[in-house]
Order: C-alpha cells, then sequence, then structure tokens
C-alpha cells in the first residue's frame, strides 16, 4: 500500500478519535409536543410518568373548526424548558404556539386526529384510535408524517388468554367482516400454530352478527370478538354476551376493559399507565420527518370479569393462571405494526 496513503489513514483514525473524545455527541434535542384530547386526559398530565428532564404545560381549552372544545396542553420531550400557553384558543393558533408551533402533535381518539389533520400539517401521532378507524384513512392528505398508536391489542394475544383459561379448547368462533381486515390472516396463522381451529363466521353487520353467531355456537369452546365496530357495538354485544352466557360459552375480546365490564369474560387491554412510555420513542422520529409503522400497543394488561368466569364455573385456579398469562403476552414474538 502507498505509504502516503498509511500515513494518512493513520492521521485521519487519530485526528476522528481525539474528535470523539473531545466532543461527544450532542444530546437528544427537545422536541415541543401537543398533546390534545376531546375528554380529560386517561389521567391528569400532572401524575403521568414524565421523565426528570421532561417538563409539560398546564392544560388549556382549543377549539376546533367545527366549535369542539378540546383539551391541549404542550410538553418537551426528552428534555427542555416548560412551555408557556397563552390561554385558550383556537387549534390552529395551538399548533403554532409556543415559540412558532408545535413540533409534534399527539391526538387522543380518531375525531380529535381527524380535527387535528384538518387544521395543522405537523407530524401526527394519534393515539387510543382502532385499526379500524385509522385504515379508513384521512379526507386531507399531508407532507407531515402521520401514524398511530392503536386502541386495542394484537388480536392475536387473546390466543395466549384463551389457552391460560381452557387448555383443552380446540375450536374457537370468531366472527369475520366481509372485507379481509390485514389482522385476520397473521391471526389465522397463530391459532394454527396454538393448535386451535379458527370457526369463522362471516357478518355483514351487528345484526347479522348476532344471528350468525346463534346459528354456529354448537360445538364452540370459546367465542373471541373481532376488533370491528361494524359487527361489536353497543347494539351487537348484549344479545351476543346473552346467547354465550346461556350456553355457557366463554366470550374473550373487546377493544378496550370496558367490554369485560359488561361481561365478557377475558381480554387483553392496553395498559393506560404505560401509555406515555409508547408514545415517547415515537415523537423523535416524527420530529425528523420519519413515520414509524402504526402499531398495536406493546404495554398491556389482562382485564378478568370473575363473576363471569365463576358464573360458566372456571375455577379460582383457571383466573389465577390467566393472570399471569400477561407474562408470556409481554413475550411473545410478534411484530406490532399489521
Amino acid at each position: 500500500m502507498n505509504r502516503r496513503l498509511v500515513r494518512f489513514q493513520a492521521l485521519w483514525g487519530g485526528l476522528l478519535a481525539v474528535g470523539l473524545w473531545c466532543c461527544p455527541p450532542a444530546m437528544a434535542r427537545a422536541v415541543t409536543v401537543l398533546f390534545v384530547s376531546a375528554r380529560a386526559y386517561p389521567s391528569p398530565p400532572s401524575t403521568w410518568a414524565w421523565r426528570p428532564a421532561e417538563s409539560h404545560s398546564e392544560p388549556v381549552k382549543i377549539t376546533d373548526r367545527a366549535g369542539h372544545v378540546l383539551q391541549g396542553f404542550w410538553a418537551s420531550i426528552p428534555q427542555g424548558p416548560v412551555p408557556t400557553p397563552d390561554g385558550d384558543g383556537s387549534l390552529e393558533t395551538a399548533c403554532r404556539k409556543p415559540n412558532g408551533r408545535a413540533q409534534v402533535i399527539v391526538a387522543f381518539g380518531w375525531e380529535v386526529a381527524r380535527a387535528v389533520a384538518r387544521a395543522c400539517d405537523r407530524p401526527l401521532l394519534a393515539v387510543q384510535v382502532t385499526h379500524q378507524q385509522w385504515r379508513s384513512g384521512f379526507e386531507t392528505p399531508s407532507i407531515a408524517p402521520r401514524t398511530a398508536l392503536y386502541l386495542e391489542a394484537d388480536p392475536r394475544h387473546h390466543l395466549a388468554l384463551i389457552r391460560a383459561f381452557l387448555p383443552q379448547a380446540h375450536r374457537i368462533g370468531l366472527l369475520t367482516p366481509p372485507d379481509v381486515p390485514n389482522w385476520l390472516t397473521p391471526l389465522r396463522e397463530a391459532a394454527r400454530v396454538a393448535g386451535f381451529e379458527l370457526d369463522e363466521i362471516p357478518a355483514g353487520s351487528d345484526q347479522e352478527a348476532v344471528r350468525a353467531l346463534r346459528v354456529h355456537l354448537a360445538g364452540l369452546d370459546a367465542v373471541l370478538l373481532p376488533p370491528d365496530s361494524r359487527l361489536i357495538n353497543e347494539w351487537s354485544l348484549k344479545p351476543l354476551l346473552l346467547m354465550t352466557v346461556r350456553q355457557g360459552i366463554p366470550m374473550f375480546g373487546g377493544l378496550t376493559a370496558r367490554y369485560v365490564e359488561a361481561g365478557v369474560m377475558a381480554a387483553v387491554v392496553t395498559d393506560e399507565s404505560r401509555l406515555l412510555d409508547q408514545i415517547r420513542p415515537l415523537i423523535a422520529p416524527l420530529a425528523r420527518g420519519k413515520a414509524p409503522s402504526p402499531h398495536y400497543p406493546t404495554a398491556i394488561q389482562v382485564a378478568i370479569n370473575p363473576t363471569v368466569a365463576r358464573h360458566l364455573n372456571l375455577s379460582d385456579e383457571a383466573i389465577e393462571r390467566a393472570r399471569h398469562s400477561i407474562e408470556a403476552l409481554t413475550d411473545a414474538d410478534f411484530d406490532p405494526s399489521p
């Protein structure tokens, strides 16, 4: 090798080493984030699991173009001074404050996310929106990146929960919409691997879902609710629950813990107490103009209705086994982005 080239490489390597030693990488820059919700947040922002260097403002009222009053506050992530809001105002104005404009907007709920998309062409993280809602899309395109953290847990997680409750279960009934949602194929494969026979029951509406399940109940070991509000909603859930309980067939699933409170025996749901931990890693790439893939929450927990479980003659041992199934769910080797 040419001696001059060797000397140059040695000199450059030394300079690079000195440079790295004397000039460490800069700390992550603060990102100003606007959080917007149509209601009170899962808990007051002051009680969230903020890190010591992070800061947030007090909530203010924000009005969207339709005149709806939203709740909003600003935060600096991962570090920075407390953003100081000027008081109540419009959503368009809120997007530009403080110090120019919010770098990332976190919208809680689908209608709020749509309102933000109409008013602010800023990087957007939609939180607590369903997979179905996100796939329906926005009315307006955007050059700014958008992504979502889904409301519901990955449907595949319910298979481990069913197995924990019912070790001998084999045949699971699943109501399916007329289209083929992209959560269905991974669920089919996971059911096959877990040793379940997935009995798919087609239905085009909530009314059809009630009629179809009634016909297919015989021979099922369990029923898994699909994450689809066209089939499972306030109208259809009650008759579905009544018929399964009367037949002694456990029902699993649902978008949130409210389904379990309504009578579903158990479900894997988002752990809202760890919501900020899931939001935080998505902020920096959005601020850089990158859109991470929309994905299911990874911070999850098991919700159980013990009254329903005991009514179906499931033992306390089975209930306790299901409570501990969260450890297996957390370690499940699933890609959270469908």
